[in-house]
């Protein structure tokens, strides 16, 4: 008996084989391709798990399996992408994407990663969300560029090709195929070393492994955590990880842990806590179909059925035996019947999810996409119209009150209506009579009237309003808050005693201890109430002589004048940060872009330990316009663009929401006369 695999000239497996007669077990037909291994039949025919073989063909002894889809090879692997973010590296530009970037970019995301639905491209470029495109310079000198999302990096370019980061395939983990390492070695990977084959754990005849050719993109996780650690390119075939016993698997590119994971300009990153992964439970790389590789005649025994209910196997009926047959396959049975218990279990769950679906159809909600326009309205109206402040704009009525109140399961878009706008959708209500509109501006919409008492509004049942989540207010962006502060000097040494030189105290700790040190030597002046008489000790600092008195605000201006002028920061988490140096004010900006637009820049926020993503959302929602982060042409820190003028709410949320001394705004004053529009 001989089974020899002649080749494997991407994805078309060439296989020699002679009879089987006598053979202990019938040999496969031949090695892996795409998802699993092509099975003998005892009818001459192939059954191949997962994936699809378009043909098979016998020429001189030689079987040849041609794959509907033969997986593209990679000429050769980037040699210098290799762990790019484990040493330190440069941001070149850091760019808003367009809303028309955005639609390009998740194109191009569905074109170069095949399990991409619409849904992962929604995930990984949302069109509502602060999104920016940052180019990189590695210590190789290797050019990168990062896709960063709400202070996230989700996505690389690296050689012209896409490449998940580890955030990102926690999102969407069905992206690249992720394969399971033994967990001491994530360590090695993140000091730099490769993957090599003996970390990876292969699952017994390699049933259920991912399918993957060489220079593919590739993830990996660990046995004890499914959550994805480590991005990169890969050195083998999976065929050939199968196959063999050593040799290098993985070229890491990103690794959990490494410097674009604690970038200061990005937000937190933690890996989650997932339960162990498991190959054979994976639904990404599970078999979806039974495909035969030649028509043949086949009983029904022989294709039981693959629904859930146990099969009874038909007793066979006595028959004289048949000859061996000659160069033909022979069928493997445990194995097939394994495999079929899998998709026939998957399938059922596959029927389940769809009866699921059917009855989500009739839970009392419409499903029309204008019948669920007009029912969030009525909600709307019968929840809100007494306590809604109006006029309203009509882009907030949209996001702000219709959005929330759409049913579970369901997804509201008036742009799948017929009205197509919300303009149009609010025309065809105000005919109804549920709603007046006016143009409160050029080109600006709002509703200024509502009729909580519409025969539609009385007849309505809403939904109930559900509270918020309280993990949300626990994930609410809160800002270190800023202190102006002053540090001790040997000037005013004496004066602050026992206190060591350079200890910062506030304000109004300078002005309590001055009380207080006033009072005990009885220097208040007796004829003026509001004047102080110098002892020695203030004499020497404000350059007096001693027994001139002084004004208490002229006092106070002299020994802070004497002290070091110091910030501090105190984070949410309770770490505490003092800056010695001197700190430029926050700086707003109104500036004129193409089309006589007017765009709000401000400038010097980080200094103050302020999040650029984090902000950009809270000013996104507040205004309700496009926000993100750029970077002006020779500007050493990013700067917060806003769309419009926005000095007056800037100002306002700096200094009332987020406790931002006035004196570090600059304009501040002439912003909140402003009034709010």
């Amino acid at each position: 008996m001989k089974n020899t695999v002649m080749g494997n000239n991407h994805g078309v497996l060439y296989c020699k084989y002679q009879n089987f007669k006598g053979a202990k077990e019938p040999p496969l037909i031949a090695g892996r391709r795409d998802r699993g291994p092509p099975r003998a039949r005892d009818n001459g025919t192939a059954m191949f798990v997962g994936g699809d073989w378009a043909r098979h063909r016998e020429k001189h002894g030689i079987l040849v399996l041609e794959p509907k889809n033969p997986i593209k090879p990679f000429n050769s692997l980037p040699t210098t992408t290799a762990n790019m973010f484990l040493k330190p590296y440069k941001i070149k530009s850091n760019n808003t994407l367009k809303n028309s970037e955005k639609k390009q970019l998740a194109q191009r995301v569905q074109d170069e990663f095949p399990n991409a639905s619409e849904e992962t491209c929604k995930l990984l470029v949302p069109s509502k969300a602060a999104v920016s495109w940052l180019r990189l310079t590695t210590h190789s000198g290797a050019a990168a560029a990062a896709l960063v999302v709400d202070g996230v990096p989700l996505l690389l370019e690296v050689d012209g090709r896409l490449l998940p980061t580890a955030p990102a395939l926690w999102r969407a983990p069905s992206l690249v195929p992720i394969i399971t390492i033994h967990a001491p070695v994530l360590s090695k990977l993140q000091n730099g070393a490769p993957l090599y084959l003996p970390g990876v754990e292969i699952p017994p005849q390699g049933v259920g492994f991912p399918m993957f050719a060489r220079g593919a993109a590739l993830a990996v996780c660990t046995q004890d955590n499914a959550a994805a650690a480590a991005v990169g390119w890969a050195a083998s075939a999976s065929v050939d990880m199968i196959l063999k016993v050593t040799g290098v698997v993985l070229e890491p590119v990103h690794i959990f842990g490494d410097l674009l994971c604690r970038e200061p300009k990005f937000n937190k990153i933690l890996r989650p806590s997932l339960p162990p992964p498991s190959y054979s439970n994976s639904p990404v790389h599970a078999a979806p179909s039974v495909t035969t590789l030649q028509p043949a005649c086949v009983v029904k025994e022989e294709w039981p059925s693959l629904g859930r209910p146990a099969r009874a196997p038909a007793p066979a009926p006595a028959a004289a035996p048949e000859p061996p047959r000659v160069n033909e396959p022979q069928i493997i049975p445990d194995r097939i019947e394994a495999v079929e218990d899998r998709l026939g279990d998957d399938i059922a769950d596959m029927h389940l999810d769809n009866d699921e679906d059917e009855m989500e159809e009739e839970d009392g909600f419409p499903t029309d996409m204008d019948a669920l326009l007009q029912y969030c309205l009525l909600s709307f109206i019968k929840l809100d119209a007494k306590k809604i402040e109006l006029p309203l704009k009509t882009n907030l009525l949209y996001r702000n009150h219709l959005v929330p109140l759409c049913p579970p399961n369901r997804t509201l878009d008036v742009k799948k209506s017929s009205y197509k706008k919300m303009s149009k959708f609010l025309d065809a209500m105000q005919k109804e009579g549920l709603l007046e509109v006016r143009e409160i501006e050029k080109g600006v919409d709002a509703v200024v009237a509502l009729s909580p008492s519409h025969p539609l509004v009385a007849a309505h049942r809403p939904p109930r309003r559900a509270a918020p989540p309280a993990p949300a207010s626990a994930t609410e962006y809160r800002p270190p808050r800023v202190a102006e502060m002053f540090c001790v000097t040997a000037a005013v040494l004496e004066l602050f005693a026992p206190l060591k030189k350079g200890t910062a105290v506030s304000a109004a700790d300078v002005r309590g201890t001055l009380t207080e040190y006033v009072k005990t030597r009885s220097l208040a002046s007796p004829g003026d109430r509001g004047a102080v008489g110098l002892d020695p000790v203030l004499a020497k600092i404000c350059g007096r002589n001693a027994q001139e008195t002084m004004k208490w605000e002229e006092l106070m201006s002299a020994v802070q004048g004497k002290m070091t002028a110091c910030t501090e920061m105190r984070f949410a988490d309770g770490t505490v940060k003092t800056n010695k140096s001197k700190l430029e004010p926050v700086k707003m900006q109104v500036a004129t872009r193409s089309g006589n637009k007017k765009v709000t820049l401000v400038s010097n926020l980080e200094s103050f330990g302020l999040s650029l993503p984090e902000l950009s959302k809270v000013c996104q929602h507040g205004v309700a316009a496009s926000c993100g982060v750029t970077r002006a042409p020779g500007a050493a820190a990013d700067q917060l663009m806003v769309q419009g003028d926005q000095t007056y709410f800037i100002a306002k949320l700096l200094i009332e929401k987020y406790g931002l001394p006035k004196k570090f705004v600059e304009g501040a004053d002439k912003a909140l006369k402003k009034k709010n529009k």
